[in-house]
């Protein structure tokens, strides 16, 4: 039979071991998740296009730019087609955003590097973390569009407004773009997806914002998801009753500076048809 001692001995050391991980190791452990997602009318110039999306950075003294650098890093190994960044790049200070969007614009991709803004970027003022963003070679959109062409076929990258601090439009980030060009919506907040327009064909939305909960219990529950739809929008592919939306785990943290059973993630999307 285990002694006293010896329970409380195991105990503290099974304590330290989680407190190691979910405080020292896990935060800076990024996993890259590679996610194949079908879109039925995609072209076959597209097919195998691939997407690298980076969300929720928080650059702050807990998430540093050594860690961002070594992130960017990462992704430009991927080799990605586009870069999608979606949001919240610092936590909640103006000083960090200038070296933080520096960092991401070593970020490398064929058809480049396009982004939007989360609620924290509001937090210091939404006009200067866009020209913060507008000062770099990163595009930004903010209900607006970019359209792809490869090979006589065209892909439409769409971005909104922050669902949380200001007024995501779909309609307005997607006007002119024929119904018969596939869609890929940035939006920082998942929730969002849940109200696109009935007749504005989105065909997948990729968001951040719920960091994966940040702390999941060994079943894969997260106890505080930010998001009014609670676990479905934790992490992963999700499919609602408009469209499909990609809600990655996010790069950084917020609130508290812990990670467990739920690492960061850096995310390579592969749309095939």
């Amino acid at each position: 039979m285990i002694s006293r001692r010896n329970f409380i001995k195991g105990g503290l050391i099974l304590g330290g071991a989680v407190m190691l991980d979910g405080f020292v190791l896990e935060p800076k452990d990024i996993e890259v998740q590679r996610v194949d997602i079908r879109i039925p009318r995609l072209p076959p110039a597209f097919n195998g296009f691939t997407i690298c999306q980076l969300t929720d950075i928080h650059h702050s003294p807990v998430v540093g730019l050594k860690y961002i650098n070594k992130v960017v890093d990462k992704a430009n190994s991927l080799s990605p087609d586009l870069v999608a960044l979606t949001g919240d790049y610092i936590d909640d200070e103006r000083k960090y955003a200038a070296p933080a969007i520096e960092a991401l614009a070593r970020l490398k991709a064929r058809h480049g590097v396009v982004s939007i803004l989360g609620n924290h970027d509001y937090f210091i003022g939404e006009s200067y973390s866009r020209e913060v963003i507008r000062q770099s070679r990163i595009s930004l959109l903010q209900n607006s569009h970019i359209m792809i062409r490869s090979g006589g076929d065209t892909l439409c990258i769409a971005g909104t407004r922050d669902y949380l601090e200001d007024k995501p439009d779909a309609r307005a980030s997607l006007k002119g773009v024929p119904l018969q060009v596939p869609r890929v919506l940035l939006s920082h907040h998942p929730d969002y997806s849940e109200y696109l327009p009935l007749d504005e064909k989105v065909d997948l939305v990729l968001s951040g914002h719920t960091h994966g909960g940040q702390v999941r219990l060994p079943w894969s529950f997260a106890p505080i998801v930010p998001s009014s739809f609670g676990q479905k929008y934790s992490g992963g592919l999700v499919r609602n009753r408009l469209t499909q939306v990609y809600v990655s785990r996010g790069i950084g943290v917020s609130l508290i500076p812990v990670r467990f059973n739920c690492p960061p993630e850096l995310t390579l999307i592969r749309l095939v048809a």
